[in-house]
């Protein structure tokens, strides 16, 4: 079953669909705008930020809430590099509401113009059910009226354990987590220890290979598909890959970034992100250094 821009409104602790008709009629409190597959809903929330507000199977979250970390939840984008903007992201596409609008099986999201860099940020949400994943297009287009080098940077918070892993790639690995990573199998893999999470900025930055980063949580993995890139086109002082354990342990960051490139005036740049949500097999565990792990997320990439 595939359910495009669905629309449900919370009644007495259920969820009760409502017609888009009865929607524009008689807007309430609460709408949840959705993208649902089989057994699997991808849920955005246009009036934080556009983000991704929760990506569930078998009715389970695999992204963490709002109630663990009130400005640092659900999946978020930013523009790369950071030493652009500081801290924090920028109110217009992290925080403020983004028009909504639904384009055939599209759903959209689009900014408020950002006021220090001049981007404008669509995304573009569409189900794909031939090889059930999620397809997600970030385009950012200038607006500042002047060049602009900027790299595309999405960032999903998970909650902490798990292992997370990808194909290791060229130059050295970066950060204070570095020395949690164990390579084998051609294969960067961290699996979370809370007692070994240093302080500071527990954050790895590295450079992947064959474009894609995972994440296992439980029975259930996340698989992101991107554009592999090159360290010589990763933004200044970034990473293609990218991890941060927070120091309070309350939820880690699996990030991975696209090309940096050089936008002209009204100029505009896409990324395309494919997300695989899975159960895992009884007979894989998820566990580091695993053949049989690895082997089932390459079939699904491939």
């Amino acid at each position: 079953m595939l359910l495009i821009g669905g629309f449900f409104v919370a009644c007495n602790g259920q969820q009760e669909e409502a017609s888009n008709k009865a929607v524009e009629e008689d807007l309430p409190e609460e709408i949840n705008y959705s993208l649902r597959m089989h057994n699997q809903s991808l849920d955005l929330d246009p009036e934080v930020g556009g983000r991704i507000a929760s990506l569930t199977i078998n009715g389970k979250n695999f992204l963490t809430g709002p109630e663990i970390n009130e400005d640092n939840w659900g999946s978020t984008f930013w523009p790369a590099p950071q030493s652009a903007w500081g801290w924090p992201p920028s109110e217009q596409i992290d925080k403020d509401p983004y028009t909504f609008e639904k384009d055939g099986d599209v759903l959209r999201l689009t900014s408020k113009k950002d006021e220090q860099q001049g981007i404008l940020l669509t995304k573009e949400f569409e189900a794909s059910e031939a090889d059930t994943s999620f397809i997600i297009n970030y385009t950012m287009t200038n607006e500042s009226g002047e060049d602009l080098s900027v790299a595309p940077w999405e960032i999903s918070r998970v909650a902490p354990g798990g292992l997370t892993f990808y194909p290791t790639g060229e130059g050295e690995k970066r950060g204070d987590l570095v020395p949690l990573m164990k390579d084998t199998l051609g294969v960067t893999w961290f699996e979370y220890d809370v007692e070994k999470i240093p302080t500071g900025v527990p954050k790895l930055l590295a450079d992947g290979s064959e474009g894609w980063m995972a994440q296992v949580n439980g029975n259930y993995i996340l698989v992101k598909k991107f554009k592999d890139i090159s360290p010589e086109e990763t933004a200044p002082e970034e990473g293609e890959i990218e991890i941060y354990a927070n120091p309070d342990r309350t939820y880690i960051e699996i990030e991975q970034q696209g090309a940096y490139e050089t936008l002209a005036p009204d100029a505009s740049t896409t990324w395309t992100v494919r997300w695989y949500l899975r159960e895992l097999p009884d007979h894989i565990s998820g566990e580091s250094s695993n053949q049989a792990l690895l082997d089932f997320v390459r079939n699904i990439v491939e």
